[in-house]
Parts: C-alpha cells; sequence; structure tokens
C-alpha cells in the first residue's frame, strides 16, 4: 500500500525528490518482474525490461531538471521508505500470479503513478515544476497504454 502524502506540506523541490525516489523503486520493481517472467516467457521479461530503463530514464531526466531549478541543495527526504507509488500490489495475488496477472499489476502501479504526479500539481505553485509533473503524468499514462497493448498481444 502507498504512503500517503500531504502535498500542502511539500515544496517543488521536495515533490521533485520524491518523484525520483518514485521512478527508481518503479524500475527495481519492473526489475523484479522481469526476473520472474524469466521462468514463463522470453517476451515478457524483455517488455518488463524495457519498462525497467523507461523508468530509469524518467528519474535521470527529474534528477537533471530538479538540478537545474535547484542547484546541489541536499533533499530533505531519504530514499529509504517503502515509497510504493507505482509499485505493483502483490498482496492481490499473493506469491503465485499469472503472467496476465503480472502485466495487470504493472497497469494499477502505473495508474497510481499517473494519480500521484496530477494530484501532485494541484498543490505546486511553481510554473516550470507543474510542467515537469505534468509530463510526468502523461508518461505515465504512455506506460499504460504500453502495458494495455502488450497484454491485448498475448
Amino acid at each position: 500500500m502507498a504512503l500517503d502524502f500531504d502535498f500542502s506540506m511539500l515544496d517543488a523541490m521536495d515533490v521533485l525528490d520524491l518523484a525520483c525516489f518514485i521512478e527508481r523503486e518503479a524500475a527495481e520493481n519492473y526489475v523484479q518482474l522481469a526476473s520472474w517472467a524469466t521462468k514463463n516467457s522470453p517476451e515478457a521479461t524483455a517488455f518488463f525490461e524495457r519498462m525497467a530503463r523507461l523508468e530509469d530514464q524518467h528519474d535521470s531526466q527529474i534528477e537533471e531538471r530538479r538540478n537545474e531549478l535547484f542547484g546541489d541543495r541536499p533533499s530533505r527526504y531519504i530514499d529509504s521508505a517503502p515509497w510504493e507509488v507505482e509499485v505493483p500490489d502483490y498482496d492481490k495475488v499473493g506469491a503465485s500470479f499469472t503472467l496476465e496477472q503480472a502485466y495487470a499489476l504493472a497497469l494499477g502501479a502505473e495508474e497510481r503513478a499517473e494519480a500521484y504526479f496530477r494530484q501532485a500539481v494541484e498543490y505546486i505553485s511553481d510554473p516550470q515544476t507543474v510542467e515537469i509533473l505534468k509530463s510526468l503524468a502523461e508518461e505515465e499514462r504512455d506506460h499504460q497504454r504500453l502495458l494495455k497493448n502488450e497484454m491485448a498481444s498475448r
């Protein structure tokens, strides 16, 4: 279950720092899904690995923009909490799940990530950060389309 965020307590830098943490966690979870899929489907493994690379790219892009906007100011948060914004809800399926369920888990994680970024926009007044968050929400929607297309091709 994802942590609840009180966006009113966060500033633009905080939201970008948390976005980096969330994207890193998402990449790690796609790597886990890819590892699980090696037993079931080389195609799914390749797909989940590609999704992990996309999440890594998002992290790098956010980090770059964060540094442009805020320089080397240290984050007020550490990346040690289970943010679980863009993490599959494994509790829904238990320890054993099908390939179809793996895709559905990933889709749910992408939907939660989009909701996170859209909700954050409502609390941030910095126009550059708002644009970054809107772009991230759209990228999460693109990930949802990729997952739905992949699911339909199975």
